[in-house]
């Protein structure tokens, strides 16, 4: 698909701290930070993108563990359980819910796309450089690899990890 648009975030806990944000137009990748959930209402707005992928759990109701994040955390993914990890998966599943009326949102993790890729590496700027591409910040960094997800997932070259309760995109090992 040519004009494929996605749109991906990293998406942090609280508004005050910093979301990556990036967007994949035109075979393009542009990235940014933003802070507030309007702002990035506003340009999932915008774009009208086929394909929103965000790192954030994503549930209705409590935060829970999913069989997603049992499976995941051989990745070293966080349980949405965890107190850090719980104020991310209420604002997550609120924002997921305001951006389905825009595009198909589906549930992302960057670090366990990173390692499967095999270019992870605990220094984000390692991992930017082997990707080629100038970030600001880490979370930036995460916003490309979410979209990167995205791009894989619309190419099929993914699979889902978990059942009901959540779905996790992950490419294919």
């Amino acid at each position: 698909m040519i004009n494929l648009k996605i749109l991906g975030i990293d998406l942090a806990g609280k508004s005050k701290n910093p979301t990556g944000i990036c967007i994949l137009k035109d075979n393009e990748f542009i990235l940014k930070t933003v802070n507030e959930d309007k702002e990035i209402l506003e340009i999932a707005s915008a774009l009208r993108t086929d394909i929103i992928a965000i790192d954030t759990p994503i549930m209705r109701g409590k935060p829970k563990i999913r069989k997603a994040d049992i499976i995941l955390k051989k990745y070293k993914a966080f349980p949405p359980t965890l107190p850090g990890m719980i104020p991310l998966t209420i604002r997550g599943s609120k924002l997921a819910t305001e951006l389905s009326k825009y595009s198909r949102v589906i549930e992302v993790f960057p670090t366990a796309t990173a390692k499967i890729l095999g270019i992870y590496h605990k220094n984000y700027k390692e991992i930017a450089a082997i990707l080629n591409v100038k970030v600001k910040t880490k979370h930036e960094l995460d916003a490309y690899i979410c979209c990167l997800t995205g791009k894989l997932f619309n190419e099929g070259k993914t699979e889902n990890v978990g059942d009901e309760n959540g779905i996790v995109i992950i490419p294919k090992l």
